[in-house]
């Protein structure tokens, strides 16, 4: 009877997977400027995303996920929340959107801390204002928006952090260097604006990088002070 069930898990956690996989797939060919990514973030990478939550002293913390997709992330951060912690969840893509909060139905931690949990359907400078945030985790692909989008992005975000507060987000390794050497001049440009803005202005303080080779694609990992003592 047990290895019954558990074949079953496994069959519903496969079955889960393709699906969300295959989710992911269309909205990046239908969506691809506001998706960026193909397939889900792998399990090692959104665990590196979450490192800030693994503080073993810290305080409550109020959490901001911006583009969770379907949920590839949102599960282990919301598994690593405390009691005390708030998460909102940020998604432009109403399809998105309903499939995240169709899986995390099916998560035990979900139901748990579902009073800590809320969820915004639109962008990411739409966001109420709020008490400040303490960590931001961004799966938004940056480098398929123009300047004036990453700038107002940046200038919300900064709106809603402390000096204090910490933000993860990702890129695919080589990704800034295939499109500022590649394609029509035109997206050269716009990725070597974005790029200098990110990585240059002063207006984002960069604390940490580390990368990730157990993804699809290997992707960079950079922890980043939305409100820099330049941009403060």
């Amino acid at each position: 009877m047990s290895n019954s069930h558990d074949h079953e898990l496994i069959g519903d956690r496969i079955v889960t997977m393709l699906k969300e996989n295959l989710v992911f797939l269309r909205e990046f060919l239908l969506e691809f400027k506001t998706t960026g990514a193909c397939f889900p973030t792998s399990r090692w990478a959104a665990n590196a995303l979450i490192t800030p939550l693994r503080e073993t002293d810290r305080g409550p913390k109020r959490i901001l996920e911006l583009g969770p997709g379907t949920g590839s992330v949102t599960i282990p951060l919301i598994r690593e929340m405390r009691a005390g912690d708030h998460l909102t969840v940020c998604e432009i893509n109403p399809r998105f959107m309903k499939l995240l909060k169709a899986t995390l139905e099916k998560e035990s931690a979900f139901r748990e801390r579902r009073s800590q949990v809320t969820f915004f359907e639109g962008a990411a400078q739409e966001l109420p204002s709020c008490a400040p945030y303490d960590l931001i985790v961004c799966a938004l692909p940056f480098l398929n928006f123009d300047l004036d989008t990453v700038q107002s992005i940046f200038s919300r975000l900064r709106d809603l952090s402390t000096p204090e507060t910490l933000m993860t987000y990702y890129e695919y390794i080589g990704a800034r260097k295939f499109n500022e050497t590649l394609g029509a001049q035109s997206r050269k440009d716009r990725v070597s604006q974005v790029n200098g803005f990110l990585r240059e202005s002063g207006q984002v303080q960069n604390v940490d990088h580390t990368q990730v080779w157990l993804n699809l694609f290997p992707i960079n990992i950079y922890t980043v002070k939305p409100l820099s003592e330049a941009a403060a």
